[in-house]
C-alpha cells in the first residue's frame, strides 16, 4: 500500500493491515558510471520495496530520492568534478533532522514501527546512528533499518549459481548462458567488480530501458589508490571509495549482464523483503523496548 495513494479515511485500515508498520526506501542521487542513471539506487530500491509492500500488505512511505548520504562526494576536488551533473549532497546533520521529523510525522499518523530500507550502501552509517539516537529521546515508536539487497550472500554470483542448480523451477527465467555467466563471475570473488555486475543486472531487471550498455566503456574506470590501508590492519574510512574511484565506477567491462539475471535478482530480493515485512507486522518487541528503556 503506497501512502500517497490512500485517501484520508483509509489510513486507519491501512495501519491495521500493516500491523503498525511503515516502510521507507532510502537511496540517493549520484553518478553511477556512464551506463546507469543518477537515480539508480533510489529507483531500484523503491521498486523492490513497492513489490514487497504490496505482497505483504504494509504501508510504504513516499520515496524521496535526494534523501541519502552522499555528502563526502562533494568535499573532494576530483569527486566534485565528476559528480557535478545530477549529484545532490546534503550535510548528514541536516539529514538526521529531516529523518527525525519525518518519523515523528509518520508516528503522529498512527504508525508504531518504521523500517528504513537502505538502497545506497553509504547510508548505512547514517541510519545506524539515527536509529541508535532515538533511544535518547522518549519515542512511542520504533525505528529500524535493513539493506534492500543481500549482495554478499543471496545475490553473489556464486550463490545464485548454486541456488539455480538446486532449484531450477524457481530460477526458470535463467538461460544456460546466464548460468555460465554467473559461474564465471563467481570465480572473481566478492569484490567491487562483481558488485558493479550485480547492480547493473538489477537495473536490467527493473528498468531495462535506463541501462545504456553502449556506455560501459565510455570512460576508463580508475583506481587512484590514494588510500591503501593494509587489509590485515582492519582500518576503515568513509573516504575510501570517493577518493579511489572518483568516477564512481569500478569496472568497465561487465560481460553477461542480462535482464533475465536481473529478473532472478529482483525475485530473490522481493521475496526476502516480504518475509521481513511479514515478520515485523506481527512483532511488537521493538516498540515495547522503546517504551520501556528510552533514556528520557
Amino acid at each position: 500500500m503506497k501512502w500517497e495513494y490512500l485517501r484520508a479515511e483509509e489510513f486507519d485500515n491501512a495501519i491495521h493491515k500493516s500491523g503498525g508498520l511503515c516502510v521507507m526506501t532510502l537511496g540517493c542521487l549520484e553518478k553511477h558510471g556512464q551506463h546507469l542513471p543518477v537515480g539508480t539506487d533510489s529507483l531500484m530500491g523503491d521498486k523492490i520495496v513497492e513489490f514487497a509492500s504490496e505482497r505483504a500488505e504494509v504501508t510504504m512511505f513516499p520515496t524521496t530520492m535526494w534523501l541519502g548520504d552522499v555528502s563526502l562526494s562533494h568535499t573532494f576536488e576530483n569527486a566534485a568534478e565528476n559528480n557535478k551533473c545530477g549529484f545532490i549532497g546534503i550535510n548528514p546533520k541536516t539529514l538526521l533532522i529531516i529523518l527525525e521529523e519525518l518519523c515523528d510525522e509518520i508516528a503522529r499518523n498512527g504508525f508504531t514501527k518504521i523500517l528504513f530500507i537502505n538502497a545506497h550502501n553509504e547510508n548505512a552509517d547514517l541510519l545506524s546512528i539515527f536509529c541508535r539516537a532515538q533511544f535518547y529521546k522518549k519515542k512511542h515508536y520504533a525505528t529500524m533499518w535493513a539493506s534492500a539487497y543481500d549482495f554478499t550472500k543471496q545475490l553473489s554470483p556464486g550463490n545464485m549459481y548454486e541456488a539455480a542448480l538446486s532449484d531450477p523451477e524457481y530460477f526458470s527465467m535463467l538461460t544456460k548462458e546466464d548460468l555460465n555467466t554467473l559461474k564465471s563471475w563467481s570465480d572473481i570473488g566478492a569484490n567491487e567488480k562483481y558488485m558493479d555486475f550485480i547492480e547493473t543486472t538489477l537495473a536490467y531487471g527493473i528498468y531495462p530501458k535506463l541501462v545504456a550498455a553502449d556506455k560501459y566503456d565510455a570512460i576508463e574506470s580508475q583506481n587512484t589508490q590514494k588510500i591503501t590501508f593494509p587489509n590485515e590492519l582492519g582500518i576503515s574510512t568513509c573516504a575510501y571509495r570517493t577518493n579511489n574511484h572518483p568516477d564512481v565506477q569500478c569496472e568497465n567491462h561487465l560481460p553477461g549482464c542480462t535482464k533475465t539475471i536481473g529478473d532472478a535478482a529482483v525475485k530473490l530480493s522481493v521475496d526476502r523483503l516480504v518475509k521481513m515485512f511479514e515478520y515485523l507486522k506481527n512483532d511488537n518487541s521493538s516498540v515495547d523496548v522503546m517504551e520501556e528503556f528510552c533514556l528520557m
